[in-house]
C-alpha cells in the first residue's frame, strides 16, 4: 500500500522550538507510516537541516522564503512552494510559524485544485511580539485572511488558542490546544562540574543561567540588568546562544560593569546536556509559545524563575514548580533570583516538582500522537 505524503514548511533552519518540533513529528514512530519531506527557507544557521539530513529525510529549499516582510521576497516564495507543492503532491501540508504559514496558504490557495490537508502550528502569535500598532494589524489581517484554506490549525497552548478565539482568526472547530511535549528519559545531562568545565564557568560562582536565541523576544536585556540589580560577586549570569543582537547585549554588559558577571557562552550544540551546570534557570522572554528550553529546564531538576507570558503559565505554577514574574520587570527578576540563592531547600523542592511535573504533563508521545490525529 502506497504511504501517505507529509509535507513540513518551516521559515528558518536555526535550531529553535518550531524547528525542534518539526524534527521530533518527522522522526517519530508514527512518521514511519508516512513519506515524510520538509520545505526550509532562506537562514545562515542550517542545524536543523543537518539533522535532518542525518535521518535521509528529503528536504527542500525555498530561497526566496525569509524571516523579515520582503514583498518581492514573498511573492517568489509563493510560487517556490507552489512548484514544490505540485512536485511532491503531498497528502498533508504541515505549515509552521507565522511566515511560513502565510506563504504556504497563499501557495495551497492559488492552486485550480485544493486537495491537501492543511494544518497549521502557530508557535506564538506573532502579532503578541513587540512591535508597532501597525504591524499588529497587519499580522493579524494575514493570520485571519490565510486561516481559510487550512483545515486545522494547532495552538501550542491554551493561552494561544483562547488568543485565536478573542482575535477570531478562526472558527473553533479549526482549532486544537496540543502543548510542545519532550522525552525527558532520552537526555543525557552532564555533571554540574563537566558541564561548567566545558562552557569555562567558575565552579565556585552562583550561576543563573538560560539557552536562547538572541532575539529581542527573549527579552535578554532585562536579564541582564537583573544580574547588575543584584549586585553580588558571588552569582554570574550566562546564556548559551547567540544572534544579531550580540553586540547591543555586549555594550549593555559593558555599560553595567558586568564583565566576567555576565557571560555570552555562544552557541552549543545540543545545549539541553549543559543545564546541571546551572543553579537557576532564568526564562526573561515578553513573548513565548510554549518553550521547550523551559520544559528542558523542569526535566534538569533547576528551580525556574520566569516571565509569566505565553503558554509558559500553563507550564509553571508558581510557587509549586517554580517561580512566576511578569515581563519587563528586571527588579521583579532580580527578587526571585535572590529568593532561591537565598533559600535552597525551596529550589531544590520547586526543582524535583518541575522535574515530576514535565514528566507526567508534558510527554513527546502524547504530543506526537496528537498531531498526527489532525492529519486524518
Amino acid at each position: 500500500m502506497k504511504k501517505k505524503k507529509i509535507l513540513y514548511v518551516i521559515t528558518q533552519t536555526e535550531m529553535g522550538g518550531a524547528q525542534r518540533y518539526i524534527y521530533d513529528l518527522a522522526t517519530s514512530f508514527e512518521a514511519q507510516n508516512y513519506d515524510i519531506s520538509v520545505a526550509v527557507g532562506e537562514s545562515q544557521d542550517k542545524s536543523l537541516i543537518s539533522e535532518l539530513n542525518q535521518k535521509n529525510i528529503p528536504i527542500y529549499q525555498i530561497k526566496h522564503l525569509v524571516r523579515p516582510i520582503s514583498p518581492l521576497n514573498d511573492i517568489l516564495a509563493v510560487f517556490e512552494l507552489r512548484k514544490i507543492y505540485q512536485q511532491i503532491k503531498p497528502d498533508v501540508i504541515h505549515l509552521n510559524s507565522s511566515k511560513a504559514g502565510v506563504i504556504g496558504s497563499l501557495a495551497n490557495h492559488s492552486l485550480v485544485k485544493i486537495s491537501y490537508n492543511v494544518v497549521y502550528t502557530a508557535h506564538g502569535w506573532v502579532f503578541n511580539e513587540p512591535m508597532s500598532q501597525i504591524k499588529k494589524i497587519l499580522y493579524w489581517s494575514l493570520e485571519k485572511i490565510t486561516s481559510r484554506p487550512k483545515d486545522k490549525i494547532i495552538c501550542v497552548s491554551e493561552f494561544d488558542y483562547q488568543t485565536a478565539l478573542a482575535y477570531k482568526i478562526a472558527k473553533p472547530k479549526k482549532l486544537v490546544a496540543i502543548h510542545n511535549g519532550l522525552d525527558s528519559d532520552a537526555i543525557t545531562f552532564l555533571t554540574k562540574e563537566e558541564a561548567r568545565k566545558e562552557l569555562n564557568l567558575p565552579q565556585d560562582k552562583i550561576i543563573v543561567g538560560t539557552v536562547a536565541n538572541f532575539y529581542k523576544t527573549k527579552g535578554l536585556a532585562y536579564f541582564i540588568k537583573a544580574i547588575s540589580e543584584l549586585n553580588d560577586e558571588n552569582i554570574v549570569g550566562a546564556v548559551i546562544g547567540d544572534g544579531d543582537l550580540r553586540p547591543e547585549l555586549e555594550k549593555l554588559i559593558n555599560d553595567l560593569k558586568l564583565k566576567n558577571k555576565f557571560l555570552l557562552l555562544g552557541k552549543k550544540d545540543k545545549a539541553v546536556k549543559y543545564l546541571k551546570g546551572f543553579d537557576v534557570y532564568i526564562s526573561s522572554s515578553v513573548k513565548e509559545g510554549f518553550p521547550y528550553s523551559i520544559l528542558e529546564a523542569m526535566s534538569a531538576e533547576l528551580p525556574i524563575v520566569s516571565t509569566n507570558v505565553g503558554g509558559i503559565g500553563e507550564m509553571i505554577a508558581s510557587d509549586k514548580n517554580g517561580l512566576l514574574v511578569e515581563s519587563k520587570n528586571y527588579k521583579a527578576l532580580t527578587e526571585k533570583i535572590r529568593y532561591l540563592v537565598d533559600n535552597k531547600p525551596t529550589a531544590q523542592m520547586l526543582g524535583k516538582q518541575a522535574k515530576k511535573d514535565v514528566k507526567e504533563k508534558f510527554s513527546k508521545d502524547k504530543m506526537i500522537q496528537k498531531t498526527f490525529q489532525q492529519y486524518q
